[in-house]
């Protein structure tokens, strides 16, 4: 259920943190690629007439990650650390503290491109 408030944002599977977490200059690239495709994404909901994305950081917050089954064979929890360092970095979420990330939901499930991300504004 989408709430009044809540950004959803659509972008492809996360790299598994058992790949990008190797002590190697080829785990670099791997996340490298998959932001920069994830930045497309972005730039794409952006200017999407229908409900334009508006990046704004929230203070408290939870999310909702849905990933699908058929654009990804990680297990459900390995690509969390990119993803959640990504929405940091496109200032989407202040930060994944317990202060400000107050509850984490990730779950299989209807994504088009791969992941989809909910984040739902706490007061």
């Amino acid at each position: 259920m989408v709430l009044a408030g809540d950004i959803i944002l659509d972008l492809p599977p996360p790299p598994s943190v058992n790949r990008t977490r190797r002590m190697d200059f080829s785990s670099m690239r791997i996340v490298n690629a998959w932001k920069n495709v994830a930045n497309a994404y972005v730039l794409a909901a952006k200017g999407r007439a229908d409900r334009p994305l508006r990046l704004t950081k929230t203070p408290r917050f939870e999310l909702l990650i849905t990933m699908s089954e058929q654009h990804t064979k990680i297990d459900l929890d390995n690509g969390l650390k990119a993803l959640i360092d990504y929405l940091r970095k496109i200032e989407l979420i202040e930060d994944d503290s317990p202060e400000h990330m107050r509850r984490l939901t990730v779950e299989w499930g209807n994504a088009p491109h791969g992941c989809r991300v909910t984040v739902r504004p706490l007061q």
